[in-house]
């Protein structure tokens, strides 16, 4: 006897229905069309990587998130971490035949050996956009124009586009006194401040630095006040990218409302040099739906000529999890928008015409493939979410005519057979 199995899947990864697609579909979409009404061209990389290409690019804590095995060669092998990394692989690899600044987007899933919870995957889509080949400031604020019109192309309206300067924070770890062989475990220990709090923060802060430093680093970090208020308190500092970041970005007709100059961001990915943004969504608690940043040389990883760069990668599954808390994919429809009863051999053909012709004149339309009662056909129709049926039976026939339900509100109507696609253009799918 054949043994059953167990039909299960593991934890963080997950199965969509066609409900859960068709909503998915919608919001990728939405945000494709985005990228694209911006100039951004598509690209593909491999699902896996050679370990080496993605080892020690995401700092030792993403490095521990790697998914990584050897193959049946012995072959270290990772699964993709993130798109940006790959990208630089592929650019490094093409640059020559690539227009530089180059404009790229990817949507993609990738994998992390993280642990589950809500809003966090293992297998999840990112949604990545990337100009690569210049170091114009221009490039950071549009990068951030495109997030701001993401999440209102999707119905957001009360979301935050946190936003800060690795260079900025570099100078300010400097002027306070904190020695540069510490710089990258500070800015670590900063990141957790919205995760852990100010008190906690500084614990472990006094444990590599001094009292001292620590007060005086977070008086300055956490420091509260309009945008032009803290960027102009920073004077000292040489806020100058982050000022003219902060202009572009209004110039580009992003609404204040939704910037946030946010020292406290400190983004712990390896290679972000320059500005850096991150959005968090103010009535849904999920973390933050998008991060990115300017990377100074990260294809000097994998060749030596240098490319700067900034980009984006949105969370794509976090995305469509808020739309659901705020009721934004409640009216998502399925494909099938006609569906045409079959009776019996005798009005078969009948029923293929009359499916030929509204797949001809661009309706979404199925045929029901058994010739079964009715009740049964609007059974289906009605679990398929199928909002309209077409019934042509052999009284239609006779009659030149066909019936149409409407499987929302349960009504009927009969219209001559050489207006059904004119009356079904009348109607609301």
């Amino acid at each position: 006897m054949t043994q059953i199995i167990t039909p299960k899947i593991l934890k963080g990864t997950r199965d969509f229905l066609p409900k859960d697609m068709a909503k998915r579909q919608y919001v990728m979409e939405k945000i494709r069309s985005t990228f694209i009404r911006f100039g951004y061209d598509t690209i593909e990389t491999p699902v896996i990587e050679y370990a080496e290409t993605l080892l020690g690019k995401y700092g030792d804590e993403g490095s521990k998130l790697v998914y990584q095995f050897k193959d049946n060669g012995g072959r270290q092998i990772a699964l993709r971490y993130d798109q940006t990394v790959p990208f630089a692989r592929l650019v490094a690899a093409n640059y020559q035949a690539l227009p530089m600044p180059f404009k790229r987007y990817q949507i993609s899933r990738v994998w992390r050996a993280d642990r589950p919870a809500k809003g966090r995957y293992r297998e999840f889509y990112q949604c990545d956009i990337d100009i690569i080949g210049t170091e114009s400031l221009l490039a950071d604020a549009e990068i951030a124009k495109v997030i701001f019109s993401v999440f209102k192309t999707l119905g957001f309206t009360d979301f935050t586009i946190k936003f800060n300067s690795r260079r900025l924070m570099n100078r300010i770890l400097e002027s306070v006194g904190v020695p540069a062989s510490r710089t990258a475990d500070v800015i670590r220990l900063i990141d957790k401040l919205d995760k852990i709090g100010k008190k906690s923060v500084a614990r472990e802060l006094e444990c590599i630095l001094s009292k001292e430093i620590v007060q005086k680093l977070l008086k300055i970090i956490t420091a509260s006040g309009a945008n032009r208020e803290k960027i102009a308190s920073l004077k000292k500092e040489d806020s100058q990218e982050i000022r003219e970041f902060f202009k572009l970005c209004l110039d580009f007709g992003i609404s204040e409302k939704n910037l946030l100059f946010d020292l406290s961001l400190a983004r712990g990915l390896d290679y972000y040099t320059g500005v850096s943004y991150e959005v968090v969504l103010n009535d849904v608690a999920i973390g933050s739906v998008a991060g990115g940043g300017r990377y100074g040389d990260l294809c000097g990883l994998f060749c030596e000529k240098k490319f700067s760069g900034a980009g984006v990668a949105f969370g794509f599954d976090r995305i469509v999890f808020a739309m659901e808390e705020l009721g934004l994919l409640s009216e998502i429809p399925l494909s099938s928008q006609v569906l045409v009863t079959y009776f019996d051999e005798s009005v078969l053909p009948n029923s293929l015409a009359i499916f030929a012709e509204l797949q001809e004149f661009g309706f979404n339309a199925e045929i029901y493939p058994e010739a079964i009662s009715l009740s049964k056909q609007f059974k289906y129709a009605d679990k398929k979410e199928i909002p309209f049926v077409v019934i042509c039976g052999s009284d239609e026939i006779q009659k030149e005519a066909v019936t149409i339900k409407s499987m929302k509100t349960g009504k009927q109507k009969t219209v001559p057979r050489n207006q059904l696609t004119e009356y079904l253009k009348g109607l609301s799918f």
